[in-house]
């Protein structure tokens, strides 16, 4: 892309004329990489930013890629909640309902021999 001025800021031997020599640049590069590195200037980068956002606000204004305008086929969505209001057996809920009632029994017969259990103990210590 063109930069106003004709200058290209990625460019580590252009010299803008700002009277610092090339090595006393402040330079930029990516760490780590086996490429070449780039090098750019630390006053340059602002200016490619501001580019690269002007170039990214045209592609957002595009609006959404083509994959997104197609609608989803919601015809059978409801088979599809209604199956899901079955997924259980009626029989094992039947099940289910019949083993809690029991356990609540079971419950209540524990909690009242608890309370013999403890009548029992004082009444051995009134005795002894």
């Amino acid at each position: 892309q063109d930069i106003p001025g004709g200058e290209d800021p990625t460019d580590p031997a252009q010299d803008r004329g700002n009277g610092r020599s090339h090595s006393r640049r402040d330079e930029l590069q990516s760490p780590g990489s086996s490429a070449p590195a780039l090098s750019i200037r630390a006053d340059d980068v602002l200016k490619i930013l501001k580019e690269f956002l002007r170039d990214f606000e045209k592609l957002r204004d595009e609006g959404p890629p083509k994959e997104i305008l197609d609608v989803r086929d919601n015809s059978k969505d409801g088979e599809y909640w209604e199956a899901l209001t079955r997924v259980i057996p009626e029989r094992t809920l039947k099940l289910w309902d019949a083993l809690g009632a029991a356990l609540l029994a079971y419950h209540k017969v524990l909690t009242r021999r608890s309370e013999l259990f403890s009548e029992a103990t004082t009444l051995q210590r009134q005795n002894a």
